[in-house]
């Protein structure tokens, strides 16, 4: 599904949570739930506001590098809506490069959209998508699309969480190692 102005595509909250709501093609509606609550967000759009242009722009660069791993166009929409919600609205953590390793026989030039892994200093990994190349400090912003990522004895990351690390902390996708929800 391509997202344009006539789908009726808006911001707004349930339960709590930041949702998008979706007319499809056929005049079918969808609440997809972005799983951010209202307290993970530093910008909180208003009830009900539309999908902009700056949104559309970022979703088709997300869906670009997300269909070329994966076929389903419904889990591209998904992962593509959640990783602009990500983007956009989350809350941005302090950088994080300290608790992982670099990994320079994999590393790479990350770019919007493209599937990549990031190596805790404990030997866990986790599979994210690139939300943006380089913020304001140099950092890569990843969103995590593991169910869960421990980097420290009781300490961690869960699916969507904004992840900021420095470029080469960024390392090549392995295929079989992905799971994402």
């Amino acid at each position: 599904m391509i997202i344009n102005p006539s789908h009726n595509c808006t911001w707004s909250y349930n339960n709590g949570k930041l949702v998008i709501n979706l007319t499809t093609d056929d005049g079918e509606s969808y609440q997809l739930d972005t799983n951010y609550r209202v307290d993970d967000l530093d910008v909180r759009p208003e009830n009900n506001e539309p999908f902009c242009v700056f949104d559309a722009n970022l979703l088709t660069e997300y869906q670009d590098g997300i269909s070329k791993l994966i076929s389903d166009e419904g889990t591209v929409l998904s992962i593509g809506l959640r990783a602009v919600a990500c983007m956009r609205f989350a809350r941005v953590g302090c950088p994080y490069s300290k608790i992982f390793t670099p990994v320079s026989s994999r590393q790479i030039v990350p770019s919007k959209g493209m599937f990549v892994n990031i190596y805790s200093k404990n030997g866990n990994y986790g599979h994210c998508i690139v939300l943006d190349e380089k913020d304001a400090d140099g950092l890569v912003r990843l969103m995590l699309l593991s169910e869960e990522l421990e980097v420290m004895e009781n300490r961690g990351f869960s699916n969507g969480m904004m992840i900021r690390v420095a470029p080469e902390y960024v390392c090549r996708y392995e295929e079989h190692m992905l799971k994402y929800a």
